[in-house]
């Protein structure tokens, strides 16, 4: 091998390393809770939950007016929440949904027309997290 050579080799294996540990660092930055939300880990965790509710439109797509995501510490763990409502009727439909990235498990707690149903079947002292968190978002006048 000449210099040239060498030097072009050198070059390249400097910019690998570039990249490389760019890569890493961009791995290793921590999500945004919204970006949680669209893995395929939260979707299949997100719809076992539901059971017999994930074919519900309105459930099954979360399209509807909702703050965002936000990292909450519940019953001592970390989860992303994720509150929504259904289109034109959130007075009657609405929801809290908790999602665990580390344990791929959703819990949530739906509202529809006065009945409230959990979802995923939360430990009790999520459960009664969840019906805090539900009245915070959907039924407290705004700050």
């Amino acid at each position: 091998m000449n210099s040239t050579e060498f030097q072009t080799a050198g070059c390249a294996a400097a910019l690998l390393a570039t990249i490389l540990s760019a890569g890493v660092a961009q791995a290793q930055k921590p999500q945004e809770p919204w970006q949680h939300l669209e893995q395929p880990a939260f979707k299949s965790a997100y719809t076992q939950a539901l059971g017999a509710k994930a074919k519900t439109p309105w459930l099954a797509r979360r399209d509807g007016p909702a703050p965002l995501p936000s990292l909450q510490q519940v019953a001592g763990e970390r989860f992303v929440m994720n509150s929504f409502c259904k289109n034109h009727d959130c007075a009657d439909h609405s929801a809290v949904i908790l999602y665990s990235p580390e344990k791929k498990l959703v819990y949530g707690t739906l509202y529809e027309k006065g009945r409230t149903t959990l979802i995923g079947n939360p430990p009790p002292a999520v459960a009664a997290e969840l019906a805090a968190l539900w009245k915070k978002e959907w039924r407290s006048p705004p700050n």
